[in-house]
């Protein structure tokens, strides 16, 4: 599957700045990542693409009616409600040191002839993936704590990190602790895991909020 050229980019780029609904956002970042195969996560300048999935999804969860990516410094999307507009900046949370290039790379190479790859994936690695949560979350949180917005946004952190749910409590309760460094410096501090979106501070406060429901492109 080829990269994306430097016009295909800028076209997608147009394409995801303007206002789409949630589900259409979803079918349309989804068919790029068919057609681009694993330089959806590897490639250079394709960030803004993986935004806009975290983004559609769980504008699709909160019940957003439109969306769109800004093309800009700040912010990172925006969700419009019936009555509101909310900037949201988007960022990643991934076991800290990962490489994907690499690990694709090693994939092509251990796969068969008929190019399958069946990784070894055991429980240990589940419990180890998990316990890296805290840290990474800690470090999407400083990552754009870090920048000094002169304006203030909402704060979108997806959790990229799979454990089958054996640690699913304890990810769960490290949420507050690990995103306190943006608890002051955003509105609202969210974090999206497994199709769940979870408010985790609100205006400096702790909160308990999270909404649930399945994705889907229509």
């Amino acid at each position: 599957m080829p990269r994306l050229t430097n016009e295909e980019i800028e076209r997608h780029q147009n394409w995801l700045s303007e206002w789409h609904s949630p589900a259409e956002m979803l079918a349309y970042v989804r068919e790029v990542n068919e057609q681009t195969g694993r330089y959806f996560l590897i490639q250079a300048g394709l960030a803004f693409l993986r935004d806009a999935w975290s983004a559609a999804t769980f504008g699709n969860i909160r019940g957003a009616s439109l969306i769109r990516l800004v093309d800009g410094e700040w912010p990172d999307f925006e969700l419009r409600f019936v009555d509101s507009v909310e900037p949201f900046e988007c960022t990643e949370a991934d076991v800290p040191g990962r490489k994907r290039g690499q690990e694709f790379r090693e994939a092509e190479e251990q796969a068969g002839p008929d190019g399958l790859y069946l990784e070894d994936d055991p429980v240990e690695d589940w419990i180890a993936r998990a316990e890296t949560a805290p840290e990474a979350l800690r470090i999407a949180a400083e990552r754009k704590t870090s920048k000094r917005y002169s304006r203030k946004a909402h704060l979108l952190i997806y959790l990229n990190i799979s454990e089958f749910g054996i640690r699913q409590e304890e990810i769960e309760g490290c949420f507050l602790d690990s995103t306190k460094p943006a608890k002051d410096v955003f509105y609202t501090v969210w974090i999206l895991w497994k199709a769940t979106a979870y408010k985790v501070w609100d205006g400096g406060r702790s909160s308990a909020e999270r909404f649930t429901k399945t994705p889907r492109a229509e």
